[in-house]
């Protein structure tokens, strides 16, 4: 029989969190990740996740993503220790709430350390949004812990942020849940994902992008001389994993076909710039000054978001002299 739950806080308790979890198999082992399996562990990682953000939400306004960070690493370094190990109470409520569905559906050591890291880098991947507490914020937005109206403050301010960093509005109500993603599931069907019902809209982009980076380099090519226009978040995407491995002959090789190809490319420009910052501030600066030159020939934006990367642009040149 499992142990009682509910005294183990209150009584200090002599059980711990790897109590509730199952051994780990061979094949489990060889699992590097959760990603591209998030529909089969969502319970787990909806769980984690929603602790912290109602943790946010209802008891503490003031902690930052840094704060979870720490609970989250605290949790998997020691969850072998008594549950009265653990001392805060963010920490506790992640692991009352793990208890709980762990008694019933419990997995592996190894699964449950790799749920967290995989928490531990959608955090991370919202480090890029100049806020402590971007995910914190995220997280109790797309879960409707927020009222309205912070509902619609969240909303705005993530809005005018895509502006400001040059991404499409398809992009902003992604990062919202709110998009369209009708063409995220032609893309994932035509490039062969599996089990795509189901999926949030988050997880069908992180799908959609999996999947292209495992394209072979000339199909990935070949989609972005067809489609960088539309999906240019994927022609940075591809931009920044060529310089992340130092093949910057193909970034210029891609950047000349695509100029080629398409007229007044604004995103291609700012890619290209945020490319060579460190390197080359100097051609940086030249790519930002092709966007800021490309603005004004636009037809589709709106006089602030035009007025808003502007301003972005000058400021990014300014720093680059």
């Amino acid at each position: 029989m499992n142990p009682d739950t509910g005294s183990k806080f209150t009584e200090g308790g002599d059980y711990s969190l790897s109590r509730y979890l199952k051994p780990d198999t061979p094949e489990i082992k060889e699992m590097k990740s959760l990603q591209g399996k998030e529909y089969k562990y969502s319970d787990y990682l909806g769980t984690i996740e929603y602790s912290i953000a109602r943790y946010f939400c209802e008891n503490d306004r003031k902690i930052k993503d840094k704060d979870a960070v720490a609970a989250l690493n605290n949790i998997k370094n020691n969850y072998d220790k008594k549950i009265s190990f653990f001392k805060q109470d963010l920490e506790i409520e992640i692991i009352e709430n793990l208890i709980e569905l762990l008694e019933d559906e419990p997995i592996s050591h190894h699964e449950f350390k790799l749920a967290i890291d995989y928490v531990l880098e959608v955090i991370d991947n919202r480090s890029w949004m100049e806020d402590e507490q971007a995910y914190l914020k995220w997280a109790t937005y797309v879960m409707g812990l927020f009222t309205e109206k912070e509902s619609e403050e969240y909303e705005k301010s993530v809005k005018k942020l895509a502006a400001k960093m040059g991404l499409s509005s398809k992009h902003a109500d992604l990062m919202l849940m709110k998009g369209d993603e009708e063409d995220y599931f032609d893309f994932v069907e035509n490039y062969g994902a599996e089990g795509k019902e189901g999926l949030t809209e988050e997880e069908l982009v992180a799908e959609m992008e999996t999947k292209f980076l495992s394209l072979p380099e000339d199909e990935k090519f070949d989609f972005l001389l067809e489609n960088g226009s539309e999906f240019y978040e994927l022609v940075g995407l591809y931009i920044s994993d060529l310089s992340e491995r130092g093949e910057f002959d193909k970034i210029q090789d891609l950047y000349k076909k695509l100029t080629e190809k398409y007229d007044d490319f604004l995103y291609l420009y700012v890619y290209m710039g945020g490319v060579y910052v460190e390197t080359d501030p100097t051609l940086a600066k030249s790519y930002f000054e092709k966007a800021l030159e490309t603005l004004d020939r636009l037809d589709d934006l709106s006089d602030s978001t035009r007025e808003a990367l502007r301003a972005n642009f000058l400021d990014l040149i300014s720093k680059l002299k």
